[in-house]
């Protein structure tokens, strides 16, 4: 038999007195939406809870389902944070400045965003990356086409001395 951690047995005990405030039908009803939301997609705990809001849930009833949510394990946003930078990542190359960006508008909270992209750029570096999009850009052969280049870096988030590092090569190979 699985033991429960301590957070485990608080967030059951803080469950229960909310859950005692409502009938079982209200309960499962807010519990039904949001589990069938996280079916479709992985989700936020900001964004369930917003989710519930916008479809009438008063805040005892969102606080409710999600220490439920929690409890079950169905909503951890670390989690989510990994799962949503390694899709990211395999989609397009991008700098660290627009995925924390494009993270954080997802809920995640800082400190959980901060940790998955210190564990992201450990694993792979964001040089890589950098050169990744170069590589599939094109081969640069013009000062233009260099600072397009550089340009397309920046929109992606790589900071200056990442975009420096990559297209520094590139203007010597030129001249």
């Amino acid at each position: 038999m699985k033991r429960k951690t301590f957070d485990e047995s608080e967030n059951e005990r803080r469950f229960t007195r909310y859950a005692s405030r409502f009938t079982g039908v209200e309960q499962d009803q807010w519990l039904q939406l949001a589990v069938r939301a996280l079916a479709r997609s992985d989700r936020t705990t900001v964004q369930i809870e917003r989710l519930l809001a916008a479809k009438g849930a008063s805040p005892s009833q969102v606080r409710g389902t999600i220490l439920r949510l929690t409890s079950l394990r169905y909503l951890d946003d670390a989690a989510f944070a990994g799962r949503w930078v390694d899709r990211r990542l395999a989609r397009m190359p991008i700098g660290r400045a627009r995925l924390q960006e494009e993270l954080l508008a997802t809920g995640c909270p800082e400190q959980i965003v901060l940790a998955t992209l210190r564990a992201t750029y450990r694993k792979v570096s964001e040089l890589d990356f950098a050169l990744e999009v170069i590589t599939k850009a094109g081969r640069a052969t013009s000062g233009q086409t260099l600072g397009r280049l550089a340009r397309l870096l920046n929109q992606r988030g790589f900071d200056e001395d990442t975009i420096e590092m990559v297209i520094g090569p590139l203007l010597r190979e030129k001249n």
